[in-house]
């Protein structure tokens, strides 16, 4: 596995329309213009000819991460040198701004408090990130100097707050100085032209927003010009972004950026490939556009559909964003998100025992923006800890924010949100930052809406099926936490709800209630038990034979379709092939012997541990003479499984160094966690209670069976 792999899978694990000229856009360098900051950032003083700024960071967006060391400064051997797990350095433009050449770093460091080391750096051509060879520091000197030579070197402010380098390793580095040796060999223009662009729906003519992709005869993705929507990434400000390997995209280049509708450049001339996408129901666009000197080429890019999910009465949504508003009516963010294709948009504050992030100008309707078909809508992701698991909560009338001194006591934040009117549960597939024992003291108490079961390119089902087996009604819900988990991009995770009529935000979350739901990053999904859509309670007598109808088709730009499963009590009981087509249908009988609950989900032939393709919907519950629908036969292990959770939750010390904002949020952690532990042992004796009972009632409904 790659330094960059590992580095990925690691952070995984934890988690704009601007009318202007056309020229390059360059953004402000340095400082925090949005929001508050959710990543660990020091600034050092640590002058160096040809840096401007040098950060001690957690994340580099440069595909490099360090945490846990403090940064601080040293005499070493007679230099100063900065001392810690990761640095971003800033290039000063007047020496090197969006170049395109092999340059030299020479790194001076003090091997004695050093481990192996690397450098990410923005990269020219591919996906735009390069990293070098792992180095080992030298095992004698008091300082030893390593020359790395960076193949295509940018520098065009595509890291961390407009940073250009990332130097770190897992182990730290004391970093004593930094020569960068240009080589002059970036390629001077022949000339230049204009690039005038529109793009439009097919099938309605009317301008849309988009995702492009535009890269010269080398890969070099030129720098985007002020028409092009300025980006909120935590709080930098940016118009490039990087489609992560496991996003669908159709070049092997991996640098994008939004136009809400149309876009002009002066762009080096020569041949371009370039590339369009507008989400998973419409197919992708690709082809070559010459620029000619001193001419303006159109073109009208006419995205065609794959599917039309909205004329069916299907809706698509992303229950976890992280963009900061200052107002709601933010056309950059609405941008973004219609170039998605996203119906709903849930945009989360994201707070923890300290503080709130990303944070939201208004709630309930009023924070709504709505505009052709795409909402913006606030939420939050709060309360959040490493001891019981990150929270969401939708559709909310205003935030509920828990003090420190009552921040673990989730189930009051629950109930403030279902008292609202709100939709609450759990994120990352129940399972990170130990979010099953969360779910094991909530759901009982019938707390818990949903389960965010879809996201970082990897369907976790487990958890979620432990409930529904045990007869607990929790949805399925899915997100692409942007601009965490890889970092990703809006809408790569999704859900996709049923309306009877006109979209409205509020009618999304109405149907999604009704469990009219299923999740999904590529295939589109349709299902029915005896005429009863997905969600649906469906009574029926004992031993009557259910008809069961699905469909599944996928985007064949995306993935090719391979399969469709029928799932009964979480065993798959039917598969159907896709036999090299884009669309599966799945009819069947199975005998209702009891009550059961059942459910389909799609594959494509993407399908790894953290990278695959899939789709699943909620369940049917099927009723049999008022019988729960849980799997009877599992029901003691299950419960036995979520009692362990209840006792782990009170006894297993608490570690703060695992939280995400670690270092906003340890001392408190510790502080308050032993108190509130005490607090929370009658809300455990009470859920466990509820557990023993639902046991002895499923042992005397198994001796009733057998009797």
């Amino acid at each position: 596995m790659s330094t960059r792999t590992r580095r990925t899978c690691m952070l995984a694990a934890v988690g704009l329309f601007v009318a202007g000229a056309v020229t390059p856009a360059r953004e402000g360098r340095g400082a925090a213009v949005h929001g508050s900051e959710a990543r660990y950032v020091v600034e050092l003083e640590w002058p160096r000819e040809n840096i401007a700024r040098t950060l001690g960071v957690a994340r580099s967006e440069l595909l490099m991460y360090g945490r846990g060391n403090p940064f601080q400064t040293r005499d070493i051997g007679g230099r100063i040198c900065v001392v810690g797990p990761l640095f971003a350095l800033d290039i000063e433009d007047a020496f090197a701004f969006d170049i395109d050449e092999p340059v030299d770093l020479l790194i001076t460091y003090a091997p004695e408090l050093t481990g192996t080391f690397s450098v990410g750096f923005n990269d020219n051509g591919g996906d735009g990130i390069g990293e070098s060879d792992p180095i080992e520091p030298e095992s004698d000197p008091t300082l030893a100097t390593a020359r790395v030579t960076l193949a295509r070197a940018r520098f065009a402010a595509h890291g961390i707050r407009d940073t250009d380098l990332a130097i770190g390793g897992p182990e730290g580095i004391a970093l004593c100085d930094i020569e960068v040796v240009r080589s002059h060999a970036t390629p001077v223009p022949a000339g230049y032209g204009t690039l005038r662009l529109s793009v439009e729906d097919a099938g309605t003519g009317r301008e849309v927003p988009a995702r492009l992709g535009l890269y010269d005869g080398t890969g070099r993705a030129p720098l985007p010009s002020e028409r092009s929507v300025l980006v909120h990434r935590f709080v930098d400000e940016v118009r490039l972004l990087w489609v992560n390997p496991r996003t669908w995209w159709p070049s092997e280049h991996r640098l994008a950026f939004y136009v809400d509708g149309d876009y002009e450049a002066r762009l080096p001339v020569g041949s371009y490939e370039f590339v369009a996408t507008r989400g998973p129901e419409y197919r992708g666009y690709q082809r070559t556009v010459e620029v000619r000197a001193d001419e303006t080429t159109d073109l009208t890019v006419s995205l065609e559909r794959y599917a039309d999910l909205p004329a069916e009465g299907w809706y698509s949504g992303d229950s976890h964003v992280h963009i900061a508003r200052d107002h709601t009516e933010d056309d950059a963010v609405w941008a973004q998100i219609a170039a998605e294709d996203i119906h709903v948009a849930n945009l989360l504050e994201m707070g923890n025992i300290a503080v709130t992030h990303f944070k939201q100008p208004a709630w309930g309707d009023a924070g709504q923006y709505v505009r052709e078909g795409h909402a913006l809508v606030s939420g939050q992701e709060d309360p959040r800890t490493v001891q019981r698991g990150h929270t969401i909560h939708h559709n909310l009338q205003r935030p509920i924010r828990q003090d420190p001194e009552s921040y673990f006591l989730y189930h009051r934040v629950f109930e403030e949100s279902h008292a609202q009117g709100g939709i609450s549960g759990y994120a990352h597939m129940g399972q990170l930052f130990n979010g099953e024992r969360g779910l094991a003291l909530d759901v009982p108490f019938d707390l818990v809406d949903f389960i965010e079961v879809l996201q970082g390119g990897r369907l976790y089902d487990d958890i979620w099926y432990s409930f529904l087996n045990l007869g607990f009604n929790v949805r399925p819900i899915a997100g692409a936490d942007y601009p965490y988990f890889g970092p990703t991009l809006p809408g790569v995770e999704r859900t996709y709800v049923k309306l009877d009529g006109p979209f409205a935000p509020n009618e999304w979350y109405n149907a999604y209630r009704r469990g009219h739901t299923y999740v999904s990053n590529g295939p589109f999904l349709e299902f029915r038990v005896n005429g009863r859509e997905m969600g649906s309670e469906l009574r029926v007598e004992r031993g009557e034979s259910l008809e069961i109808v699905a469909e599944a088709s996928l985007n064949p730009d995306i993935d090719r379709l391979n399969r469709l499963e029928l799932v009964v009590h979480g065993e798959v009981v039917a598969t159907e092939a896709a036999a090299g087509s884009d669309r599966i249908r799945l009819e069947t009988r199975i005998e209702a012997g009891e009550s059961l609950w059942v459910a389909v989900r799609a594959f494509g032939d993407r399908d790894g541990e953290r990278d695959m393709t899939v789709a699943h919907s909620a369940p049917v519950f099927v009723v049999v003479e008022d019988e729960p629908w849980w799997k009877l036969e599992a029901v003691p292990d299950l419960v036995a499984r979520h009692r362990a959770k209840l006792q782990e939750l009170l006894t297993e010390p608490i570690q703060p160094a695992g939280d995400l904002e670690y270092w906003e949020t340890a001392r408190l952690l510790e502080e308050e966690w032993e108190q509130q532990r005490l607090r929370l042992e009658p809300r455990v004796r009470e859920a466990d209670d509820l557990y023993r009972a639902l046991l002895d009632r499923a042992r005397a409904a198994t001796t009733a069976t057998s009797s």
